[in-house]
């Protein structure tokens, strides 16, 4: 599914998150999304995407908030790969994400 440069922000993610209608979905394209930590916090919480194996993610400004949220998910079993280019994580997000089980 992509879903790259529509501007969802927020309140698209909330709708995203909320939906139970991607149970076997395996790649999601949310770059330029302007989704935010608290979008990718929403969606970090979402059980909906376990079966997501690729998840882009760049250029939504989540920062070391939203890194966290989701390199601390237990939602993700199956993701091996993971484009968080141009969100301005920083040494906490990076951090997040070495101390994760991803990878």
């Amino acid at each position: 599914l992509n879903v790259s440069a529509n501007t969802i922000g927020t309140a698209g993610m909330q709708a995203l998150a909320a939906s139970s209608a991607f149970p076997s979905l395996t790649f999601l394209d949310l770059s330029k999304n302007d989704i935010g930590a608290g979008g990718m916090q929403l969606f970090a919480n979402s059980s909906y995407f376990t079966s997501l194996a690729t998840l882009n993610a760049s250029s939504n400004f989540i920062g070391s908030t939203g890194m966290q949220a989701l390199a601390t998910s237990d939602f993700f079993p199956n993701l091996t790969s993971l484009d968080v280019s141009r969100n301005n994580i920083g040494f906490a997000g990076v951090q997040a994400l070495v101390d994760s089980s991803f990878f």
